[in-house]
């Protein structure tokens, strides 16, 4: 008894107890909120930081410290919430935290840079309005790459849950 209740997929696991189980995480449409609310928070956490640090240092710095506590902190809340539940590579989850981080650099840098172009002297609440609103896009994207190629469902997990 004590080996079969181990392979039913509504056993618990010890010390998983406080995770969802992945069969109600698998669907798209969960993952998609959960990533959503985590990317919303992250968002706003980038925003707030961002204008803290750009009273102290000048546009490039305050945008990548922000980004890079941001990205790794956000990193590590999809995994535990909207993934749970997935097999995670490794290598791939450390490349897509790095790619992210790069892409948020520049993408960043050209919302400011545009911003500056249009508005003479941007107040530090309009540079971070304009990094959150192209953060819309990276989310976007970065949800379909953890999803589809971070953490990719093998053959073998799947089987064990249908």
């Amino acid at each position: 008894m004590k080996g079969v209740a181990a392979r039913e997929p509504k056993a618990i696991a010890p010390g998983a107890v406080d995770r969802v189980r992945p069969a109600e995480r698998d669907d798209v449409v969960g993952q998609a909120v959960l990533f959503t609310v985590v990317g919303a928070l992250a968002t706003a956490a980038n925003a707030v930081l961002y204008m803290l640090l750009r009273g102290i240092f000048p546009v490039g710095a305050s945008n990548f410290c922000s980004l890079l506590i941001t990205t790794a902190a956000s990193s590590a809340a999809h995994r535990h919430f909207a993934f749970a539940a997935r097999d995670e590579h490794r290598g791939r989850m450390h490349l897509q935290t790095l790619a992210v981080f790069a892409f948020y650099c520049v993408s960043n840098n050209i919302a400011l840079g545009l911003l500056g172009l249009t508005v003479e002297d941007p107040s530090s609440v309009a540079e971070a309005a304009a990094v959150a609103a192209l953060s819309v896009i990276g989310g976007t994207t970065r949800f379909v790459v953890m999803r589809l190629w971070v953490f990719s469902r093998s053959a073998r997990h799947r089987a064990s849950w249908e």
